[in-house]
């Protein structure tokens, strides 16, 4: 799930600048008090425009979530953010979210971080933490197993308990580029497994429970306006993890990462260009559950997440965002300004390894968004893939990307 709190894993780099804050005040003095709207105009302008000058923020934030895998839910979520050093202009605002959700399906999750910027942006720490208990599917390893396969209780459903700790450390020597150490450690427990799973041949390589405990190192270049909700910049990275039983975990694996992200104002001052390609290999024992995979509300949306996987993956993606409204009627409370809309359109490929990409799947969707914060937006998609049944339906907060 993890809805909400990808949207409290931010800072407010975008917040409204205090010049703004004169115009703002006059616009809500401006107002009729007994309109609806008005009132809701009113309330949020001066939530930004306070919001944006606290040394410190904190926030609550609750409500229905909804996604293809997990179905309609419930999310309680919070976020301190803060500054490390006053006197530090140049870094992002550090902050901290916890989430707490459950969904009809039976999906329980707790999401936490801590997210650190320090030494004029150079010095970045992460620190992440999730429990998750729910049910999900599992089709096969590659598209000859999964294709045919008819997803049911029967056939592909099963119940992933989990339990994952992810260090993440990064500096920057020299300006844009970060180079970064990380740890992890997961505990994974598969139970309630349906009976065509059982007979798979990639599942019964793996026992029911264990762990992958690994480290890794990445290099990264990002010139993006906010590392979360980018206008405009790019983003480069480059990952390699081990997972090793010299140091606890049951199996040994290795996974190589390349992501680029690519985003350019266009047409307009509130309308961005938003290009992705990822790609990510895996060599050595690895059990079903940590094989690449695309899908999901965090990328290609309109595919079953976790449905097509394999030892290597890769995809790209196009999205078109626009937010109605210029800066200035943003600034003023124009509760409208606070609408837009997004269109997407992208394609993916799984195989043993990149000399078998040749079987592209495409998908392609839309979206309304409402800003919640500065920045910030909460989201409805529908996607669909093509050759898929029916479409997702996807209910959150924060873009894919």
């Amino acid at each position: 799930m993890g809805l909400f709190s990808t949207a409290l894993a931010q800072q407010d780099s975008l917040a409204i600048p205090p010049e703004s804050y004169a115009a703002i005040q006059h616009y809500i003095d401006s107002v009729n008090n007994r309109s609806l709207i008005n009132r809701i105009v009113r309330w949020q302008a001066r939530r930004d425009s306070i919001g944006a000058t606290k040394k410190v923020r904190w926030m609550m934030v609750g409500g229905p979530t909804y996604s293809t895998e997990t179905s309609l839910g419930l999310n309680l979520a919070g976020l301190i953010s803060f500054r490390l050093n006053k006197n530090d202009s140049i870094s992002q605002n550090s902050y901290a979210p916890l989430s707490l959700a459950t969904s009809l399906n039976g999906t329980t999750v707790v999401d936490g971080s801590l997210f650190l910027f320090a030494k004029e942006n150079k010095l970045r720490f992460s620190l992440k933490y999730t429990y998750r208990n729910a049910p999900s599917h599992y089709f096969g390893c590659g598209y000859n197993s999964i294709r045919g396969t008819v997803m049911s209780d029967s056939t592909t459903k099963y119940t992933s308990q989990s339990v994952r700790v992810f260090p993440f450390l990064s500096y920057s020597f020299v300006p844009n580029l970060y180079v970064g150490v990380m740890g992890e450690f997961k505990y994974v427990e598969v139970k309630d497994v349906a009976a065509k799973i059982l007979k798979d041949e990639y599942y019964n390589r793996y026992a029911s429970s264990y762990r992958c405990v690994g480290y890794g190192v990445s290099l990264q270049y990002d010139t993006r306006n906010d590392v979360v909700t980018a206008t405009r910049g790019y983003y480069l990275s480059g990952i390699a993890r081990n997972y090793r039983d010299y140091i606890g975990s049951t199996y040994s694996f290795s996974s190589f990462e390349l992501e680029y992200r690519h985003f350019i104002n266009v047409f307009r001052p509130r309308s961005t260009l938003a290009l992705t390609a990822r790609t990510r290999m895996s060599v050595g024992d690895v059990p079903f559950t940590e094989l690449p995979s695309y899908g999901s509300e965090f990328n290609l949306r309109g595919f079953y997440g976790g449905k097509y996987r394999d030892r290597s993956m890769a995809y790209a993606m196009a999205e078109y965002r626009h937010m109605f409204g210029s800066p200035e009627s943003l600034a003023s409370g124009n509760v409208w300004a606070k609408l837009g809309f997004v269109v997407w359109s992208g394609c993916g490929t799984i195989a043993p390894d990149i000399t078998g990409w040749t079987q592209w799947k495409w998908c392609y969707g839309g979206g309304l968004r409402f800003q919640v914060m500065p920045g910030k937006n909460a989201r409805i998609d529908i996607g669909r893939g093509v050759g898929e049944r029916g479409v997702c339906i996807y209910l959150g907060m924060m873009e894919v990307f």
